[in-house]
């Protein structure tokens, strides 16, 4: 008689994605158990270290190895706060968002909201090299949780009804978040950049591209600055609309 055959293993569920929900309430309840070692290494000292290194020298040189020569520790002790670079390129975005300064909004949501656009557009320019890392997925991480918490919060106690509230949210940050990227990415031109596709528009036919031959100048006197703040001011002037009583909420 043939011998049963031995019973399957239980399957092992997947681990979730990095940076997924999924993974991040698993932090949590992570950080929740963790006592950290007197004296010893810290995610906070090991992210604040990751954030020097890429803002010298890019995230492309943001390696477990070299992260370690930087901190003057043997790399492998990393692995016991991030598990992968990946995980650490996620953790070092959130430690970056803690740098933000959170405002009041001190009886006028208007101004709260825009010094809040314009804290967090300053933490991303001092920042570049991590700006891309932003759109890699959601924001989930204790500082961006705080944010998001703080800027909710304020808009419900200054009269937003909670749907518009989420709606203004959001698309606020979308807002700072892409001028960062675009910046970061080389939108930002230098004057010689603005001059020299000036002198492009400029060679263009008046006959095919009349409007932007004959606009060339104005097309590229515009800094990165001027164009946030007024795509800043256009979006609060909206919501300025949106929130005046008896609007749709």
């Amino acid at each position: 008689m043939a011998p049963a055959p031995a019973p399957l293993a239980p399957a092992t569920a997947p681990a979730p994605e990095a940076g997924s929900p999924a993974w991040w309430q698993a932090r949590y309840a992570e950080r929740g158990r963790r006592r950290p070692r007197p004296g010893g290494l810290t995610l906070d000292r090991i992210t604040a270290a990751a954030l020097e290194l890429a803002d010298r020298e890019g995230t492309d040189a943001l390696t477990m190895r070299r992260l370690g020569d930087h901190l003057q520790v043997r790399h492998t002790s990393l692995y016991r706060h991030v598990a992968s670079r990946e995980e650490l390129l996620i953790e070092t975005v959130d430690h970056m968002l803690g740098e933000i300064r959170l405002p009041v909004l001190d009886g006028d949501w208007r101004s709260g909201l825009e010094d809040g656009a314009r804290e967090f557009r300053r933490v991303l320019a001092a920042h570049p090299a991590v700006v891309p890392l932003l759109t890699n997925g959601q924001l989930l991480g204790p500082h961006a949780m705080r944010a998001r918490e703080h800027a909710l919060g304020q808009l419900l106690d200054q009269g937003w009804p909670p749907r518009a509230a989420v709606h203004v949210y959001l698309m606020v940050t979308h807002f700072v978040i892409g001028a960062a990227v675009l910046d970061a990415g080389g939108a930002a031109r230098t004057p010689a950049q603005r001059a020299a596709m000036t002198g492009l528009f400029t060679s263009l036919s008046p006959l095919t591209h009349p409007v932007v031959h004959g606009h060339a100048e104005l097309l590229n006197s515009l800094d990165s600055e001027e164009e946030f703040a007024f795509g800043l001011s256009t979006l609060l002037h909206g919501l300025d609309r949106l929130h005046a009583p008896g609007a749709a909420s």
